[in-house]
């Protein structure tokens, strides 16, 4: 005999999907596995992904979030910059968001600036058949500026267009640049400048503002560590906060835990890894501290250990002048004098 259903599960699934759109509640389908089975479809969670995570450049307020991208109950512009926010770390925090998802819903935001802001731009045969390959940089995205320094470059690919002039007396045409950042799912339309500038840029993921920016979950700061998961990590490093102040709570536990387990593959990776924190707008290197260098010595296997050498490279600086018996184990097991890193 099945179980009896509650009010809420007797609901048609239309009107289930209206009160779900409505109150974007994201924990709505674990309620039971009857709203599970009606909520929890991929077109739904790119839906999801689209409204909270999408840019709110100027580009986008004029005929972008159509009825075929979006539909008309998710209004992306009636979410505050609080909300989405809000609305961005509850998404981050499930199980169903993933990298691949993402991804995905990258390639399809691209493609969907293609068909909404070039359709009357003209570019060279070579530049068009670039725009008609996409897929072949955006199945790669790795393979591109992951802005390892904390700032983008300025584009991946770059294509020169032209476009009609608004006068038909006039024969002029009005030269424009379309800028890809596909690591990014970015995209920016521009006139051409020797400078690169940073406006109008559609992209997604984006935070709804710098100084509201949506939380790492734990799930991606934590065991195991595959290449997805850094991946991702590295993919919402400049948008998302891990830490809450200077304290570095969970940054610093993440590398103690490293150097435990003797993960150096992972404890390199973060290390070249800008992230931010909640209460400071720019990516900054991950963050090492003092209690980390006495860590890398205490659970060191041996001379010239991996993790006590690229402290020493990396982060020497980290140390200050009363860490006197830190520099001088490290300059033991590196077999080092001192003064040659200034010391």
């Amino acid at each position: 005999m099945s179980p009896q259903l509650c009010r809420l599960e007797t609901l048609p699934a239309e009107l289930l999907e209206k009160i779900f759109f409505h109150s974007l509640e994201v924990n709505l389908p674990r309620a039971s596995l009857h709203i599970a089975k009606i909520l929890s479809q991929p077109i739904i969670y790119k839906w999801l992904i689209r409204l909270a995570f999408s840019s709110a450049n100027n580009g986008a307020r004029a005929d972008f979030f159509t009825p075929d991208f979006l539909p008309a109950l998710l209004d992306f512009w009636a979410l505050s910059t609080t909300d989405r926010s809000r609305l961005q770390t509850s998404i981050l925090e499930c199980r169903w968001s993933t990298l691949s998802l993402f991804r995905q819903c990258q390639r399809d935001y691209v493609k969907h600036i293609i068909r909404k802001k070039c359709g009357d731009l003209n570019f060279s045969a070579d530049d068009q058949c670039k725009l008609e390959n996409l897929d072949y940089y955006l199945c790669r995205p790795m393979d591109f500026d992951l802005a390892v320094h904390g700032r983008r470059g300025s584009g991946d690919l770059v294509l020169k267009a032209k476009v009609d002039s608004a006068d038909s007396n006039s024969s002029r045409h009005a030269d424009l640049r379309l800028a890809f950042w596909f690591h990014f799912g970015a995209v920016q339309l521009s006139e051409p400048s020797p400078v690169s500038y940073e406006l109008d840029v559609f992209r997604l993921p984006c935070a709804p503002s710098p100084d509201e920016p949506p939380r790492i979950p734990d799930k991606l700061l934590q065991e195991p560590w595959t290449p997805e998961k850094l991946e991702f990590l590295t993919l919402f490093s400049h948008d998302a906060y891990i830490d809450e102040d200077n304290d570095h709570e969970r940054t610093r536990r993440v590398l103690r835990q490293l150097i435990r387990d003797r993960d150096y593959a992972t404890f390199e990776k973060l290390l070249g890894m800008h992230i931010k924190t909640r209460n400071y707008s720019y990516p900054q290197p991950w963050p090492v501290k003092t209690r980390h260098f006495r860590a890398a010595l205490k659970h060191a296997e041996g001379p010239n250990d991996s993790f006590v050498r690229l402290l020493y490279y990396d982060r020497w600086q980290t140390l200050g002048d009363r860490e006197r018996d830190i520099k001088d184990g490290f300059m033991a097991n590196l077999n080092l004098r001192p003064g040659s890193m200034g010391f």
